[in-house]
């Protein structure tokens, strides 16, 4: 009997795979970020899902039953923010600066994005037709949750490719507690000072100010611009989530209370290195100590780096020539004043070049995925934060022992080199790496497997809301109980009122016998 069950469940659970029709939603504009959120899509097509997915960075080779819709236009409109001063991704950003001028940036890259003509013509193609899910990027895109009612109301999955903070977390119920719980604005640990504490409750509050001042009107408004006439507001919408998948772990970041609706998997866009192109494998190899890579992401350009800040690094590289040095840089002209043990190249095949045995020390931003990257290959990290998550995931790699962080103003030969001598000839930094990567490898599943299950899972259980916390339903005052405090404090001022009322006739039936006998 029970070995039927089983063979029944897992037929069924086979057919219900083949037929899945899914809409993925990633408007982001930044490789590093859709690199996750197209490893789960593609794995999902290739266990016979059909996806539909708006990406920014479509595939060069076709991957059946995974459709692609091309927003990768999106690219182009950096330059404009940075020059309106609206965001930039190539300076040091303040935390509240980087947090204020977020609906900014949603509100230009949607309206860009929604207006344009393959939205337009997609929002067409697809209304009246059903989806059985929808998977969107769940930085801030709720206007984007008008597709739900063109396709069906589906159930909604959110995926996030930093740590949870109070914006994506208030969508699936999760607690955000200052007092132990730092933002990802920050570079603060678990372990806060009184300062940290305030400075951290000061950041959570701004985030809901801004959530509810600036970004919701905002999804309002673009979901009655671009979808038409709504039935549900984008707050309604978001209620809909199912899940929230998050592409992190403990190895870079620290132990927080999460509703069962929020999964953390992990790397999930890590895969086998490709084989190095023969030129940069035969350099790597004569490397005599070593190498060190030095890039600042996908989004942060090589050549943003201020002169006098790049002359600092030529002069510690120069010092150090046992050790080659692979440089992104993203311009055709010579790197001014490059050493010979300088190698640069407009694009590096990152993974791969971590892999390599000979990397020793991995300059970098600090951005999850980069992290994510060093920890898998156990490379050491010289981290320069600039802005979102980057603080944070420098805060981790520091107390964990793993490398150093350096504020990017305080940049000078003296502080580059001695970080670097210090990273390449102390050992514990390879050790404390290892151990991250020991954290983040022992799990059942890895973390892409893990990823596709719980979707799968929401398939199976049509939206799996048993999974979804009742705070999710509840008014701000009422998860925070304060119309219960109201209430307590009512009651015992009322009961101090009586007492002092009888207490005051009391007193006075007292006086008048008094004056009464006299």
């Amino acid at each position: 009997m029970y070995l039927s069950l089983v063979i029944l469940w897992t037929i069924s659970a086979l057919n219900f795979c083949d037929g899945a029709k899914i809409l993925g939603i990633f408007p982001t504009a930044s490789f590093s970020h859709q690199q996750p959120l197209l490893a789960v899509t593609r794995a999902l097509a290739e266990k016979g899902h059909e996806l539909t997915v708006i990406t920014t960075n479509p595939s060069k080779t076709p991957l059946k039953n995974h459709r692609e819709i091309d927003i990768s236009f999106l690219y182009q409109e950096w330059p404009e923010l940075q020059q309106n001063r609206i965001f930039s991704l190539q300076e040091r950003v303040n935390a509240f600066s980087h947090v204020g001028d977020f609906p900014l940036f949603i509100e230009y890259f949607s309206h860009k994005a929604l207006g344009s003509n393959q939205l337009q013509d997609f929002i067409r193609e697809v209304n009246g037709t059903t989806f059985d899910l929808i998977i969107y990027e769940g930085l801030s895109y709720s206007s984007y949750l008008g597709f739900s009612e063109l396709v069906g109301n589906p159930a909604v999955l959110s995926i996030v490719t930093v740590h949870p903070f109070p914006i994506s977390n208030a969508k699936v119920g999760n607690p955000e507690l200052p007092s132990y719980i730092p933002t990802i604005f920050y570079p603060y640990g678990h372990k806060m000072s009184f300062l940290e504490r305030l400075v951290n409750f000061s950041i959570n509050i701004y985030c809901q100010y801004i959530k509810l001042r600036y970004l919701d009107p905002l999804h309002e408004e673009l979901i009655q611009k671009y979808f038409g006439n709504a039935r549900h507001t984008a707050y309604e919408l978001e209620k809909n989530i199912s899940m929230m998948i998050v592409s992190a772990d403990l190895a870079t970041g620290y132990p927080r209370p999460l509703h069962p609706n929020t999964i953390n998997v992990g790397p999930m866009h890590l895969r086998k290195p490709d084989p190095l192109p023969q030129d940069l494998q035969t350099w790597m190899d004569q490397s005599q100590d070593g190498v060190i890579y030095f890039s600042l992401g996908s989004n942060m350009k090589g050549t943003s780096v201020p002169a006098n800040k790049r002359a600092a690094f030529i002069r510690a590289f120069a010092q150090l020539p046992s050790y080659r040095v692979l440089w992104k840089w993203e311009a055709d002209e010579r790197l001014p004043g490059q050493p010979d043990n300088v190698l640069v190249r407009k694009w590096l095949p990152q993974q791969s070049i971590l892999a390599h045995p000979k990397t020793k020390l991995f300059i970098s931003q600090v951005g999850l995925q980069s992290f994510q990257e060093a920890i898998s290959f156990g490379i050491p990290i010289l981290g320069f934060p600039m802005f979102g998550d980057q603080d944070f995931n420098a805060r981790k790699l520091v107390d964990s022992g793993a490398g150093r962080a350096m504020e990017f103003n305080d940049i000078s030969y003296e502080n580059v080199f001695q970080n670097l001598e210090q990273l390449l000839t102390n050992s514990s930094y390879k050790e404390n790496m290892m151990k991250l990567s020991q954290i983040t490898n022992d799990k059942p599943m890895p973390a892409i497997e893990t990823a596709v299950w719980w979707i799968e899972y929401v398939l199976r259980h049509n939206g799996a809301n048993h999974i979804k916390p009742a705070s999710m339903d509840l008014a701000w005052y009422q998860y925070h109980c304060l119309d219960v405090i109201a209430a307590i404090l009512g009651a015992i001022l009322a009961v101090v009122l009586i007492v002092f009322y009888v207490l005051r006739k009391i007193l006075t039936g007292l006086t008048n016998s008094k004056l009464k006998r006299h």
